[in-house]
């Protein structure tokens, strides 16, 4: 893959995340002038600092550099990063920059939930989070679509980023909309857990605030031994 090549591959995958430049560059630990240098086909990252992208996308390096996905066949499976403890079902925790592993899922599932295979990640909830505990227990894997959040489906469940005391982090709960105020209504399913209210600033999109929409999840198992 050549420099321009490189380029537009990241440019591409940035979008498909939602991410501005200065986000990306924020996870990342680069500057935002780095990162639209590369786009623009003017600098050569070094692999670490790719893979450093890459994390910060939550893609995989092989990924960003061009290889092929799966192509659907029975059988294929698709690299889908896992971020542990990273997103809270009830206090709003900061979502980590990396990635603790990726998983294998199967292509055939991502079909069916109807997910780009680009866009998934996996999310551990912690063991104490139990907002969403009536449908999602505690401690359960999350799969999350990233796909950028333009309209959001009636009472569905979504991760949300949230500013609480003035430090950034996100939450998962069902979300509704009030179009005419650009207010987001934050449900839990636990009723010890009151709503919540976000509203959306003059011009801001809101795949700025909607991190990903869930659609699927698979309780935690027994403890180890």
């Amino acid at each position: 893959m050549g420099v321009e090549e490189l380029g537009t591959a990241l440019r591409d995958t940035r979008h498909r995340r939602g991410m501005s430049q200065q986000a990306l560059a924020d996870r990342a630990g680069l500057s935002r002038n780095f990162v639209a240098q590369i786009e623009r086909g003017e600098s050569v990252p070094t692999v670490s600092t790719l893979s450093r992208i890459a994390t910060a996308l939550a893609t995989t390096l092989a990924e960003l550099m061009g290889e092929d996905l799966p192509t659907g066949e029975p059988g294929d499976t698709v690299p889908v990063p896992l971020v542990a403890d990273s997103i809270a079902a009830g206090p709003p925790m900061f979502v980590a920059d990396h990635v603790e592993r990726y998983e294998k899922i199967p292509y055939s599932l991502l079909r069916n939930l109807g997910v780009d295979p680009r866009q998934p990640v996996l999310v551990r909830l912690g063991p104490d989070q139990d907002s969403m505990a009536e449908t999602i227990p505690a401690g359960s894997t999350v799969l999350l679509d990233r796909t950028p959040v333009r309209e959001v489906a009636a009472r569905g469940i979504y991760a949300v980023r949230e500013d609480v005391t003035g430090e950034p982090g996100c939450t998962i709960k069902r979300l509704v909309v009030d179009a005419d105020s650009r207010v987001l209504i934050l449900l839990s399913d636990n009723p010890s857990h009151l709503p919540r209210a976000i509203r959306l600033r003059a011009g801001q999109a809101l795949s700025d605030v909607v991190i990903g929409r869930v659609v699927w999840w698979t309780p935690p198992g027994p403890p180890r031994r």
